[in-house]
């Protein structure tokens, strides 16, 4: 499990992938950067610190966040599109706490074997998964059990 993010890419690592390294771009990965929770678009745009942007810009930047592996979006129970930054380059997923709301990412798959037999059972040619894993985090455990 890793909880600890990398710091967001710079203005050069943005160049490197081919943007410009505008204060919307910067300030959108920053406010992701901070959250420990996945936020929706308005809740970015509301922690966007003097880099005012309109949805459809953020909407568009968070796509090309999406397609570099920057950022994940997630569609939870409310059937609206969060956005999570992410720390891993390499095939991961996430858990989220049910009661509070933080998201960690989980390093790692280890689901690859299910996936091969499942693909060879339908004879489709599996081309990629994603799984949302749900419970309570340690702290919300802790605040629900009854003291001893």
């Amino acid at each position: 499990m890793n909880s600890k993010r990398p710091s967001s890419p710079s203005a050069v690592s943005l160049r490197a992938a081919g943007y410009r390294a505008t204060p919307q771009r910067q300030a959108i990965l920053q406010v992701l950067e901070a959250s420990d929770r996945p936020l929706n678009v308005e809740e970015i745009l509301s922690r966007m610190e003097g880099n005012r942007s309109g949805i459809p810009t953020v909407y568009r930047n968070l796509q090309q966040f999406a397609e570099q592996g920057w950022i994940e979006s997630i569609v939870l129970t409310d059937n609206t599109m969060r956005f999570v930054r992410c720390s891993s380059s390499t095939h991961h997923h996430h858990i989220l706490c049910e009661q509070c709301g933080r998201m960690v990412e989980l390093e790692g798959c280890g689901i690859q074997k299910a996936v091969t037999a499942m693909a060879s059972r339908s004879g489709f040619q599996i081309t990629r998964h994603q799984i949302q894993l749900f419970g309570l985090c340690p702290e919300c455990q802790a605040k629900a059990r009854p003291p001893v």
